[in-house]
């Protein structure tokens, strides 16, 4: 699990850009309970799942960026177009201008480099094979809408940690910790592991906010990553403008002149 799929392709502007100076930008929480009593674990599934969200079909949003890792820091913009079980479509900025655009369907992932001219275009399987992810296309809707990802074959036990539920699990390949808040049982963080390989990635929700469509919302994102073979990872994503069930139109056209990638 070297890099989270949600990042990847962000993770790739880190080849596009000199140095930026600044330190790691800090996720502010807004939790302001602890859990005490340990629940059932069914209760505290049940809770994470009542929040599925199904009734948001597509999410439009712009976003700001924040990516460190490989001895690199670098800020950006984006906008971001989700329809569900169908696209994901980012178009990532720098300065104002496009630095890159990526396109995510159900198979595959299309990345277009503005700055050097060229695209890549690679199999969802693929990736989530190199990358040690649990899932594809599935998996990256649940990272944007907030709701968990669970294995199915992993059973789950319930404790207390640093105030919040948790729910902890392992099947042999993975082990997997959910975090929710003390009252809302809003999910806090998930996080994915490797222990065969030491990997590790986890994904922090905060900055709740109650939207008409799509109730109780994140709108921050951080993410961080460690593998032995590429160290620390760590992205935070800060949505904004956001509108739900309202999908827009989106472009993703390869020019003749680009050349192709690996």
């Amino acid at each position: 699990m070297h890099k989270p799929i949600w990042g990847l392709l962000l993770v790739l502007l880190l080849g596009l850009s000199a140095k930026d100076s600044g330190c790691r930008r800090k996720s502010v929480s807004d939790a302001n309970s602890e859990a005490i009593e340990v629940k059932s674990a069914s209760f505290l599934k049940k809770k994470l799942t009542s929040a599925s969200k199904d009734d948001v079909d597509a999410i439009n949003a712009q976003a700001k960026v924040y990516i460190e890792g490989n001895g690199q820091s670098i800020t950006a913009t984006a906008n971001l177009i989700w329809i569900r079980d169908s696209i994901m479509w980012l178009n990532v900025k720098k300065f104002g201008l496009e630095a890159a655009r990526a396109l995510i369907t159900k198979d595959s992932v299309y990345l277009l480099n503005r700055l050097e001219k060229t695209y890549s275009v690679k199999e969802l399987e693929s990736l989530q094979r190199e990358y040690s992810l649990p899932a594809g296309f599935e998996l990256i809707q649940s990272l944007l809408l907030a709701t968990p990802w669970f294995f199915p074959d992993m059973q789950l036990e319930a404790d207390v940690k640093d105030g919040n539920h948790r729910l902890t699990g392992a099947n042999g390949n993975y082990a997997a910790d959910y975090r929710m808040d003390a009252d809302a049982y809003r999910l806090r963080k998930e996080i994915f592991m490797q222990p065969r390989n030491a990997q590790t990635v986890s994904v922090s929700f905060d900055q709740y906010k109650k939207d008409s469509k799509a109730g109780w919302f994140p709108y921050l994102r951080t993410m961080d990553a460690f593998s032995p073979e590429t160290g620390e990872m760590h992205i935070s994503i800060e949505l904004n403008e956001l509108e739900v069930n309202a999908p827009k139109s989106y472009r993703f056209e390869i020019p003749k002149h680009y050349e192709k990638v690996d």
